[in-house]
């Protein structure tokens, strides 16, 4: 099974796969009335490891009160026959904030850094889209499931983060939105 993009050409592929070694999650402090920053746990899942299901790294946000959310790679599985692609960093969103998080995994995937956050006002801004809610990786972009515009209001919108440059995290990168767009697709339940 070899690969030279990230993710597998199957989803039989993926399932003959090796098991992952480390996991990702977010931890929020929303509603608890502790004012920490929301983090990213590493969790270690290679039954080998000494380490073995303890949370081995956490990697805080700068700012109190984003909800961390549904967080998604820069690069899909869908990029398999890509090998300028490649699974670096994590989309982290912040609900509340409207910030964005990108998560480099790559340099050390035990313990992630943070390599930029694109500020919320930012987003707003450049979309009049605010509470980035899930982030989902296409073959050539990112889509960002938007609840509200940049008044916090209804109705949300889609945004899609085209790649302009080698580096989707650049800050190089074109904002577009979508109204009243419903993506959907199927596929059969056969591997």
């Amino acid at each position: 099974m070899e690969c030279c993009g990230p993710g597998y050409a199957s989803p039989a592929d993926a399932i003959r796969a090796p098991r992952e070694k480390i996991l990702y999650t977010i931890a929020i402090y929303t509603g608890t009335g502790i004012q920490k920053p929301d983090y990213l746990c590493t969790i270690d899942a290679d039954p080998d490891s000494p380490t073995y299901s303890e949370v081995i790294h956490r990697l805080e946000m700068p700012g109190i009160g984003d909800e961390l959310h549904h967080m998604g790679w820069n690069a899909c599985s869908s990029c398999f026959d890509d090998s300028s692609m490649s699974r670096s960093y994590l989309l982290v969103p912040g609900v509340r904030s409207s910030n964005i998080h990108i998560v480099d995994t790559a340099t050390d995937p035990r313990a992630p850094r943070l390599h930029k956050v694109i500020e919320g006002s930012e987003i707003k801004a450049r979309t009049d889209l605010s509470a980035p809610h899930t982030v989902h990786c296409l073959g050539s972009e990112i889509i960002i499931s938007m609840l509200g515009n940049a008044k916090g209001e209804a109705p949300g919108a889609t945004c899609i983060w085209t790649r302009i440059s080698t580096s989707s995290v650049d800050g190089k990168t074109r904002w577009a939105t979508s109204r009243s767009v419903m993506i959907s697709g199927t596929s059969p339940a056969t591997m």
